[in-house]
C-alpha cells in the first residue's frame, strides 16, 4: 500500500517528503510559539532538504547547525537566524562559520576562553552560547543518544560555570533530550531551574535544545507550554528550542521495491532496493524497526517476510513483517517516518545508488527534486 497513487510508478528507491504532513507539524510549532513567545529552530542535522524549506520558513525562526557546511546551507537556503554548535572548533573553521552564523555555541570552557575574544572581535553582533551538561539522564531509547551519560563529551559541568565563563556568554545551552515526551521536557526545565538558578539569572536567553518530540501523538504540548511559561516568568528570559526530527516526524517515506524473493524452510526473505545499511542507518544504529504501510508484526498477517537490503553486509536487515497477500517482485513498499536522520546520514557503501529526493504535493503530484547517479558515487571516492 502506498500513501498516494502517484508513487506507484516512480523509480525507486526514493525519499518522499509529504508536504501536507510537514504543514501539520509546522502548525504545532506555530502554536507553541504563539502561546509562549519562544523561538523554534530547525536542526539541519536531522533534516536538510532545501526544496521543503519554503513550507517551514513561515513557522520557524531559522536553523541550527552542527558545523560549517550546515551553517552555510541554512544561511543560503533557509535564512533567518543561524545558530551553530560544535564539540570543538579549529580557528579557521570558526572564522568561516562566523560568516554564516549569528549565534556560536561552545562545548568546553577551554574553547570558550580561547575563542570568545575572537568572536567578539570578528563579529561583535554575534551571540555566544555555552553548552551545559545538566547531568540528568532522560533518554530511554539508546545510551548512544544520552548527552548526560557518564561518558558524554558534551557540555560543561555546573562547577565549570565560573564567573569568568559567565561573563563571556549570552546564552546557556541545554541539549539533553532525544525523542522525549512532554513530561521529560518539563522535568528538564525544572531541573535546570533548580540546579542552575544563579547562572540563569545572569542570562537573557536560554536554549533548551532539541529532543522535545512535540509532534508525536503522545506528546502533551500543554505540559511543555505551561513549563515554558513558568520558567520564563521565574527568570525573565527568552527561550529557544531547536528540534530536528520532531519537525519532520512521520512526514515522509522511503519507497523501495521488492527485487527478489527467497524461500527458505520456515522463513521467506525479500530483497529490496532500499537498504537499512545505506538508506536507513538509524535502523541499525538505534536500533529500531520502521513501519511499512499495510504491514503488521511478525506472524500477525498470513504472509511473513524477513526484509533485507541489496548490499553485501550480512547485517543489512530491515526487519520481519507480515502482509495480507504474498509479496511480489516489483511490488513497492512505503517505509514511514523517513525524513528524519535518513538522507542526511546515508552512504554509497557497495556503490548502492542513493535514493531520489522527491516531494509529494498536497494535490497528489509527485516531484523529483534530485536524482543521484554514478558521478555522485565516484566523486566521493576521488574519481
Amino acid at each position: 500500500m502506498l500513501p498516494s497513487p502517484a508513487l506507484q510508478n516512480i523509480p525507486t528507491p526514493a525519499y518522499v517528503a509529504d508536504i501536507a504532513a510537514i504543514k501539520r507539524n509546522m502548525e504545532i510549532a506555530a502554536h507553541i510559539k504563539a502561546e509562549t513567545g519562544c523561538k523554534i529552530l530547525l536542526a539541519t542535522k536531522a533534516f536538510a532538504m532545501p526544496a521543503v524549506f519554503p513550507y517551514m520558513q513561515g513557522a520557524l525562526d531559522g536553523t541550527t547547525a552542527s558545523g560549517l557546511y550546515e551553517a552555510r546551507l541554512g544561511a543560503k537556503h533557509f535564512g533567518k537566524e543561524v545558530h551553530t554548535y560544535s564539540p570543538a572548533y579549529r580557528e579557521e573553521d570558526l572564522l568561516a562559520t562566523l560568516e554564516y552564523s549569528d549565534h556560536i555555541y561552545f562545548n568546553a570552557a577551554a574553547q570558550l576562553k580561547r575563542f570568545a575574544p575572537l568572536v567578539r572581535a570578528k563579529k561583535p553582533q554575534a551571540k555566544i552560547g555555552l553548552r551545559v551538561n545538566p547531568q540528568l539522564s532522560l533518554v530511554k531509547n539508546s545510551a548512544l543518544y544520552d548527552p548526560s551519560s557518564q561518558t558524554s563529551r558534551f557540555g560543561v559541568l555546573a562547577s565549570e560555570l565560573t564567573d569568568e565563563a559567565l561573563k563571556q556568554i549570552d546564552i546557556l545551552h541545554f541539549h539533553n533530550l532525544c525523542e522525549n515526551m512532554a513530561e521529560e521536557s518539563a522535568r528538564l526545565i525544572t531541573h535546570i531551574s533548580e540546579k542552575f538558578e544563579t547562572a540563569l539569572r545572569r542570562m537573557s536567553r536560554v536554549n533548551l535544545g532539541g529532543g522535545h518530540y512535540i509532534t508525536h501523538p503522545d506528546y502533551k504540548t500543554d505540559i511543555l507550554i505551561k513549563a515554558l511559561k513558568d520558567f520564563q516568568a521565574r527568570f525573565d528570559l527568552s527561550v529557544t528550542l531547536e528540534p530536528g526530527g520532531a519537525l519532520v516526524y512521520n512526514a515522509g517515506y522511503l519507497i523501495g521495491e521488492v527485487i527478489d524473493i527467497i524461500q527458505r524452510p520456515g522463513q521467506n526473505l525479500a530483497i529490496l532496493d532500499a537498504s537499512a545499511s545505506t538508506h536507513m542507518p538509524d535502523v541499525l544504529e538505534v536500533p529500531y524497526r520502521p513501519n511499512i504501510i499495510g504491514s503488521a508484526e511478525d506472524g500477525e498477517k498470513p504472509h511473513t517476510y524477513l526484509l533485507g537490503g541489496n548490499t553485501c553486509m550480512t547485517g543489512d536487515i530491515i526487519g520481519t513483517y507480515s502482509f495480507d497477500t504474498p509479496l511480489e517482485i516489483g511490488q513497492k513498499l512505503a517505509f514511514t517516518d523517513m525524513m528524519q536522520y535518513s538522507f542526511v546520514k546515508n552512504t554509497t557503501f557497495n556503490g548502492v545508488p542513493l535514493p531520489d529526493l522527491g516531494i509529494l504535493h498536497e494535490d497528489g503530484r509527485y516531484e523529483v527534486i534530485k536524482r543521484f547517479g554514478y558521478d555522485d558515487f565516484a566523486a566521493r571516492l576521488g574519481a
